[in-house]
């Protein structure tokens, strides 16, 4: 079984292979917090689906070449909820595998509590202080607009081989921070259009609701930063709506002349029987009866941990095949460019080495 939608030219299919591949990686964040006994299972369940459809629907990668330079960046600023980006790594087809997953924050893992930059494949940027990664991506865009103005400044928009999207998903406590502040207020002064923040409205820290100490209308305040602002709503399930989702993605992508942010209202820990929408489910274990129980909501053998059907990695493991399909159209663009542009080709190779002209200590 799959539904379909289509707005305009772009067509978007969910598959029944789809839901079981986000509650796959729900129950892997499960089982890999329970195994080690500390983390945070909450918001990788209810991250799940979202973070799936940017890395299996919407964002241009190559699993097999985390470095290429035609990929898109993907940001996790709210570093904790860390399972989130090594789940989707794994069911993509980078070089994460089950036993990762299974050896997550422990010494030497390549599955650290928070992410790491150049310590596993398909990290862009380490994060955990929370706003950090929101500057982080808008530096990405900005480091992105430049390069593509430096080597290809007369294409058209999304012609050049140097076009990508920086996508990032953010919290709640990200965007209470004020480094977050002046680096989204810098991002909208710069018309930062090749920039998607997926904003995570869980109403849920580590204290207990943010009524508590965070009650602004964050779009607003972005709308005054100049931003493109969404909002999306759960499904009548209290899942994410992941029609809705790619919808709302799709136009933020398209929005090329400013950035854009997305406020989605999550449940955390969905669909845990009972810590679905607790602080509890924020920062610790849920506990063997409960991961038991919210296996069997999902369809899952309450006896079994780290349970993938082969069906499944299979399914998201096309990734891999999509990666190099794009992989060898942007070999075409860049070689054209080449062709094109020597003079700046040679600057784009001279500067990716790291080599200062020659002559410069004349």
């Amino acid at each position: 079984m799959s539904t379909q939608t289509t707005d305009g030219a772009d067509r978007f299919e969910w598959t029944e292979l789809d839901r079981r591949a986000v509650d796959t990686a729900r129950v892997l964040a499960a089982d890999a917090v329970q195994k080690v006994g500390n983390g945070h299972p909450g918001t990788a369940m209810a991250l799940a689906p979202a973070a799936y459809t940017i890395f299996q629907k919407m964002m241009r990668h190559d699993p097999a070449d985390p470095e290429w330079t035609g990929r898109d960046r993907f940001v996790l600023s709210p570093g904790h909820t860390s399972l989130t980006l090594y789940t989707q790594l794994f069911l993509a087809g980078y070089e994460v595998e089950l036993d990762d997953l299974e050896a997550f924050r422990t010494h030497g893992s390549k599955t650290p509590g928070h992410p790491e930059y150049g310590h596993t494949a398909g990290v862009e940027t380490t994060t955990g202080p929370l706003g950090q990664g929101v500057a982080n991506a808008v530096g990405m865009a900005m480091a992105a607009r430049y390069e593509r103005g430096l080597f290809d400044p007369e294409a058209a928009e999304g012609e050049s081989p140097f076009d990508h999207t920086i996508w990032a998903i953010v919290s709640d406590g990200d965007l209470q921070e004020g480094v977050s502040a002046e680096a989204s207020s810098l991002a909208g002064h710069q018309k930062l259009g090749n920039l998607v923040f997926l904003y995570d409205d869980n109403h849920i820290s580590i204290e207990g609701d943010t009524a508590t100490a965070f009650s602004e209308d964050v779009l607003k305040r972005y709308e005054a930063y100049g931003w493109h602002v969404q909002r999306i709503e759960p499904a009548e399930s209290g899942d994410v709506d992941v029609h809705a989702l790619h919808a709302a993605l799709t136009a933020a992508k398209a929005e090329t002349g400013r950035p854009s942010i997305i406020a989605m209202r999550t449940i955390i820990a969905w669909p845990a029987p009972n810590a679905q929408n607790t602080e509890a489910s924020h920062g610790s274990a849920l506990g063997p009866e409960e991961v038991a129980a919210t296996k069997r909501v999902l369809g899952f053998d309450p006896e079994r941990s780290f349970e993938v059907a082969d069906e499944v990695l299979a399914h998201t493991r096309r990734a891999l095949d999509r990666g190099a399909e794009a992989h060898a159209a942007w070999d075409k663009r860049i070689a054209a460019w080449r062709d094109a542009a020597p003079e700046r080709a040679e600057l784009f190779d001279r500067v990716v080495a790291g080599r200062l002209p020659e002559g410069w200590e004349d």
